[in-house]
């Protein structure tokens, strides 16, 4: 069986296309949106630099001021979160935390993660976090959690990937064989 170099390689192609399809979708979105939109940082009215101290753990309604307080939003419903979830808004923080859910100015979905034991606003998420956060797992291939970089999926399709660039130059260089 005689597979030509050029049939391997477009086969190759083919595989690797589609991912990089998805990381050249993804890598332009994460360059025409502002981290800090991303992040809700829009929603704070004023950005401060809190050193992080033990409190008393503040009830629902201490963080429902506190959201009103601090950001343009206005809580709708207060929850506690006391376990973790795979691929969460939330995951990477401390838990305990209360989730304040509420409606932006265009009645979009926006959470508020406060840490009750600092009393403190720990993350806020929206729809284009939402979008942001799904991008990124289609950028590294860590569809699930959305945190790994360094997965097996990943660098078996960035070697591919290279496979293919590296053989796609040098098949443009050596001259067709007449068949």
């Amino acid at each position: 069986m005689n597979v030509s170099n050029r049939k391997v390689h477009k086969f190759i192609g083919l595989v690797v296309s589609v991912q990089l399809l998805l990381w050249t979708i993804s890598g332009i979105f994460f360059s025409f949106n502002k981290i800090d939109q991303i992040r809700g940082e829009n929603y704070l009215k004023s950005v401060e630099q809190i050193t992080p101290q033990k409190i008393s753990r503040i009830s629902f309604d201490e963080a429902k001021e506190l959201v009103i307080e601090k950001t343009y939003l206005k809580p709708i419903s207060v929850e506690e979160i006391t376990e973790e979830k795979r691929g969460s808004e939330f995951r990477g923080r401390n838990l305990p935390l209360y989730k304040l859910s509420s409606l932006d100015s265009s009645d979009k979905e926006v959470n508020v993660y406060v840490d009750p034991s600092l009393g403190k606003i720990v993350a806020i998420r929206t729809f284009e976090w939402r979008l942001w956060d799904l991008m990124w797992g289609l950028h590294i291939m860590d569809w699930r959690d959305r945190d790994d970089i360094n997965n097996l999926f990943l660098k078996i399709f960035s070697i591919l990937a290279l496979i293919s660039s590296i053989t796609g130059i040098i098949l443009f260089f050596r001259p067709k064989s007449k068949a």
